[in-house]
């Protein structure tokens, strides 16, 4: 807990990602995302900007990721408004806070992971 409050600490200062090294850091790549210590989602990053996204447990959903400003932008198949956050580097990954949060909110922790992206639903098996 101890590292995640420095690593906090350590992502307001730093400058946020540009959507190059975004796109560096994670193009090809399956990222989880974890709040408290605890993964609620993994996303997969695939070519042109393309992602595709779970919740744990979840259904996927398709969608891309474009800049906007300092931001990092997600629009999913099954979402009308954006969701942006502002990306940077940590000690052991990339830390991501929503724009719509105080400076003052823990960062999301966007990790590599050699794990398959799980999808369940009602389509599965079927």
């Amino acid at each position: 807990m101890v590292s995640l409050c420095l690593a906090a600490s350590a992502a307001q200062a730093e400058a946020p990602l540009s959507a190059e090294a975004f796109d560096a850091l994670t193009q090809g790549r399956t990222m989880t995302w974890a709040e408290f210590g605890q993964v609620y989602g993994v996303e997969q990053y695939l070519p042109d900007r393309r992602v595709r996204w779970t919740v744990l447990g979840g259904d996927c959903r398709t969608g891309h990721w474009y800049a906007d400003g300092p931001a990092i932008c997600f629009l999913y198949e099954d979402r009308l408004d954006p969701v942006c956050w502002e990306v940077t580097e940590g000690p052991s990954g990339l830390l991501a806070r929503l724009t719509s949060n105080p400076k003052e909110v823990d960062p999301v922790v966007i990790e590599e992971t050699t794990d398959r992206l799980a999808c369940f639903g009602p389509e599965v098996g079927a």
